[in-house]
């Protein structure tokens, strides 16, 4: 086995175990949807959260080449979905049979954790990019990564609700660039 092969496993498994989380999420707040008040907000940064899961992982794809590995990148790069397990997480609700959930209260109580993990999330991201790949130019990624930066900031110390709100429109018009590279071919 590759090191590529052994750090993509447990790569895998985390970021496994946060989609994995993100579904079972959504599914129990569909299945008690009558006891659950939605909150657009929440239901686009559950979007969100998966699309990022998942592009993490792909993107796993540009390292593939990279020969020898040091434990300093090695867990630069388990950094990244251990954070997006955590907003994850803390971005899906364990719903009682007796709850009513009011999903806005629900996101404005976790939002400061969610927004700071996945800023961390996305830092590590980009200082793995610099020490692995040894390259310091801006790609497309480097700059999407850095603006998603820059727009959770506000959030991680604020929680008016219009900020939040513009934040998540910002988010989505970086989610549908960020597609854009979706229809690339890996490899």
């Amino acid at each position: 086995m590759k090191a590529f092969q052994f750090i993509l496993s447990l790569y895998s498994i985390v970021a496994g175990l946060g989609i994995t989380t993100l579904v079972r999420g959504v599914g129990q707040i569909i299945e008690a949807r009558g006891r659950v008040r939605p909150y657009w907000v929440h239901s686009c940064w559950l979007l969100c959260l998966f699309a990022v899961n998942v592009g993490s992982w792909l993107s796993l794809w540009n390292v593939r080449e990279h020969a020898l590995w040091t434990p300093l990148e090695a867990f630069l790069l388990l950094l990244i979905p251990i954070f997006l397990y955590v907003v994850s997480y803390l971005a899906v609700p364990d719903l009682d049979e007796s709850e009513q959930l009011d999903m806005r209260a629900y996101y404005f109580t976790h939002s400061r954790w969610m927004q700071g993990m996945l800023f961390l999330s996305l830092l590590s991201g980009s200082i793995a990019t610099r020490i692995i790949e040894d390259r310091w130019d801006m790609g497309l990624g480097d700059v999407l990564r850095i603006v998603a930066m820059l727009v959770l900031l506000p959030g991680i110390v604020s929680d008016r609700p219009r900020l939040h709100a513009a934040q998540m429109l910002c988010l989505i018009l970086l989610l549908v660039v960020a597609l854009q590279r979706v229809a690339i071919p890996i490899g």
